[in-house]
């Protein structure tokens, strides 16, 4: 299978049109999986019902969206293994959850999230269009089928979507190579292309839980509590390097940027004098003086140090 076969295929998924509009379902599914792969993100032929996707699936659905459209992720996540247009073999195929073969060989639509979690581990691509998907210009080459077969069906307004998200996933692919220089030109970026690709990065190397009270909070929807924190200031470094960074719950980030916790050298929590452990509504910070931190899965992500000895020499006295 070639590239040119593989944007035959996409123009003919089984998708439906009404009224001159696609169903933007598996349209907006498989953006999310090419964005994925432009970001750096999709390292294995494995495709996980899990943040990643689903918020990259949730912003290109939101473009489009009507009244009354929902975006359900879990059914063009499920329906995409079936055939397409004209009967032919898809690409997409599922794989059970081990014990749970004949309920997903039985499964004919799948009408919830749980549905999905509970009984499929992952999706993957044929490996001809994996290997396709290592190559930018591959990626951007089917991008650009998906955008004119079904642009001109009633989803132009996932173009401006589709471009943007583009320039922030290439952004995000820089930041995921740590043998670059982490201060690369990035304070020229405008915001929206900077903020949510490190945020990405940042919060899947701590797996989208708190570095300071472990709190994994993650919704059907993929979205999850935690935000991107840098430990310098980009303001001050211009470093987005994701070991610049921590992945921190709304009241810890608070926290933190205003010094009253900060790391130490030895990936310990310490915590200002300006907190007093017997005023109860001190105490969750205050309790935190000398704990670990919750680090990245990665070794190599675990913070930088020269970050760190620059916010510890400002800890609130």
């Amino acid at each position: 299978m070639t590239l040119s076969d593989y944007r035959e295929r996409l123009a003919r998924l089984n998708v439906n049109v009404r009224h001159g509009r696609a169903s933007p379902h598996k349209v907006c599914m498989l953006l999310a999986v090419l964005d994925l792969a432009r970001s750096g993100a999709l390292t294995g032929n494995r495709i996980d019902f899990a943040p990643p996707l689903l918020e990259r699936y949730a912003l290109y659905f939101d473009a489009v969206r009507r009244e009354g459209d929902h975006p359900n992720p879990h059914f063009p996540f499920f329906h995409l293994a079936g055939r397409l247009r004209g009967g032919a073999d898809g690409f997409w195929h599922l794989h059970p959850r081990a014990g749970r073969e004949a309920i997903v060989a039985n499964m004919s639509t799948a009408r919830s999230v749980r549905q999905v979690t509970d009984n499929i581990d992952y999706a993957s691509l044929d490996p001809e269009l994996f290997a396709l998907l290592q190559d930018p210009v591959a990626i951007d080459v089917l991008s650009e089928a998906l955008s004119q077969t079904w642009f001109d069906r009633g989803l132009q307004d996932l173009a401006s979507v589709v471009s943007r998200g583009g320039e922030i996933s290439r952004y995000e692919r820089e930041l995921r190579r740590l043998d670059r220089d982490g201060r690369m030109a990035s304070e020229v970026l405008p915001g929206y292309v900077r903020n949510p690709a490190f945020r990405r990065v940042v919060t899947e190397s701590y797996d989208f839980r708190c570095a300071a009270t472990g709190l994994r909070l993650v919704l059907l929807d993929g979205s999850a509590l935690v935000e991107a924190a840098h430990i310098h200031p980009f303001s001050e470094a211009g470093d987005d390097d994701p070991r610049n960074g921590l992945a921190l719950t709304p009241d810890m980030h608070w926290a933190f940027d205003r010094n009253l916790i900060t790391p130490d050298a030895e990936y310990r929590w310490r915590v200002s004098k300006v907190l007093d452990s017997r005023v109860p509504d001190h105490r969750t910070l205050a309790e935190l003086d000398g704990k670990p931190l919750f680090l990245p899965r990665e070794a190599r992500l675990y913070p930088k140090r020269d970050a760190i000895e620059w916010r510890l020499a400002r800890l609130a006295s």
